[in-house]
């Protein structure tokens, strides 16, 4: 748990993550200045079917993602370590990137449309968010208890009398985390053809870069957003914060082949994807060709820009919440940065825009409206790595005669080290699949990678698609691989 300091030290330390917290705000003050009775009067058509698409995908999530963390937490399955991390694979690309790959397959995947559809494959590339939390809730459940109920109950009866209950807050916290995430969801609507507040919130905009024409559509999605981000704030830091000291987790006991084949189910539809593009390009061989749709320039931008957003966002987080890590207001800072985490990027991106007219029509670059939303990430892997340092390694790093500055790069920050290097993964894999910020702030003739690809996919041979998916896989896997590269360095500063 979040350790607390003396009353006057933590008011003190408090003020650099207070004043970061309102800065990453700014945009959404700007949105909020603009607001008046007579622009709240939206069009409320797409909103019901936003909310359908969002709470049918966020169930699809939730129900795949938990039962396979369940089977996967449970049951030592032949293969389990690789069908894990195939499993959580589809998270670092968006759910488009993986249906554009399937219709390469074969044409009838491409006839399907429809609000339904989209949240079917939604959830099934948003599961890893429910089998993340649950996976991370079984590790912390004392070991005797599971292992009792294991004794005195049968497989179903235990799984619906013990564990769901138990497992309560990682699914609940998965589900509306999700329901936020589709909320922001723009790709799949695009490419299944139905409306969303997003797609009217996107279209509007670019069509005349007006903040006050779109706010009848941002406010109302941003209070729903809001109102969810409050609902999961709870159960999810109650997740991921509570410390596992208690047990070793749930004992895994062994399972059979069948289970292996049950839990193989996001593998295959990763390679099925995957195997789509590729055979778009092998039919095409030897004419295929990415017809300048992916430069040198757009391939690097494309994969420093989510290494530049991860290291900016863990620098800053470290300089401000490491302070404050001992103080009362932590808890509160979390739950803040949490809601801030939960407004989509474009909407970052169109309040940086106004914030950007404020200044005399100062352009913002792109990273900024993406720093601003993975710093609030950034808060909450380094918040979960700390819980889990033990108090004595720290008091006793206390009793070394070095600076503070040399005790927290020596001691303590390498002991957190696997924390901050997952969450720097994440923000560049989430940064870098982003479509919606890139085409709101790039100046005229600029690109990236997913931009590239989804203005391909309308009209380009399958063979162009085929290789720039595969630049973009690529691409999203060396971003990836540098970010998580730069908090991994901590290790190394022993001397």
């Amino acid at each position: 748990m979040i350790r607390i300091a003396r009353p006057w030290a933590s008011r003190v330390a408090a003020v650099p993550m207070g004043a970061l917290l309102a800065l990453l705000a700014a945009p959404l003050f700007v949105l909020i200045k603009h607001v008046s009775a007579d622009r709240l009067a939206t069009d409320w058509v797409s909103f019901g079917r936003t909310l359908g698409f969002a709470l049918t995908g966020a169930t699809v999530a939730t129900i795949t993602g938990g039962a396979i963390g369940v089977l996967l937490g449970t049951r030592e399955v032949p293969g389990r370590r690789a069908l894990f991390v195939l499993a959580v694979v589809p998270v670092a690309a968006p759910p488009a990137f993986w249906w554009l790959g399937a219709t390469r397959v074969t044409s009838l995947l491409g006839n399907v449309t429809g609000p339904w559809a989209a949240a079917a494959i939604a959830g099934f590339a948003l599961a890893p968010i429910a089998l993340l939390l649950v996976t991370a809730a079984l590790r912390q459940l004392p070991t005797h208890l599971y292992d009792a109920a294991r004794v005195a109950l049968p497989p179903m009866t235990r799984a619906r009398v013990v564990l769901l209950p138990l497992l309560g807050s990682a699914l609940a916290g998965g589900f509306v985390l999700t329901v936020i995430l589709l909320l922001g969801e723009s790709e799949l609507p695009f490419l299944f053809g139905f409306r969303t507040v997003m797609t009217d919130i996107v279209t509007t905009f670019a069509q005349s870069f007006d903040i006050r024409q779109t706010l009848p559509l941002v406010i109302p999605l941003l209070v729903a957003i809001l109102v969810l981000g409050v609902l999961t704030a709870r159960p999810l830091l109650r997740t991921v914060l509570k410390s596992s000291r208690g047990g070793r987790g749930v004992t895994r006991t062994p399972g059979s082949a069948v289970l292996s084949l049950c839990a193989a189910a996001p593998a295959a539809g990763l390679l099925l994807s995957i195997g789509g593009y590729a055979w778009a390009i092998l039919k095409a061989l030897p004419s295929a060709s990415p017809r300048g749709l992916a430069d040198a320039t757009t391939v690097m931008v494309s994969i420093i820009e989510p290494v530049g957003c991860a290291w900016s966002a863990v620098t800053l987080t470290l300089a401000a919440a490491y302070p404050a890590r001992r103080s009362s207001a932590m808890p509160a800072f979390l739950w803040l940065g949490l809601l801030l985490f939960c407004v989509p990027a474009a909407i970052y991106a169109i309040g940086w825009l106004g914030v950007g007219q404020i200044l005399g029509g100062l352009p913002i670059p792109p990273i900024v409206a993406y720093t601003s939303r993975a710093v609030p990430l950034s808060m909450l892997g380094f918040a979960v790595g700390y819980s889990r340092l033990p108090t004595s390694s720290e008091d006793a790093a206390a009793l070394v005669g070095v600076s503070p500055v040399q005790r927290a790069l020596l001691f303590v920050l390498p002991l957190i080290g696997w924390s901050l290097v997952a969450v720097s993964a994440l923000i560049a894999a989430l940064t870098f699949a982003d479509r919606d910020v890139a085409s709101l702030l790039l100046p005229p003739g600029a690109s990236r990678l997913t931009l590239n690809l989804y203005l391909a996919s309308a009209n380009a041979p399958s063979s162009t698609v085929g290789i720039l998916a595969l630049t973009v896989l690529v691409g999203a896997v060396t971003s990836v691989t540098l970010a998580a590269a730069g908090p991994a360095l901590l290790w190394r500063r022993r001397d």
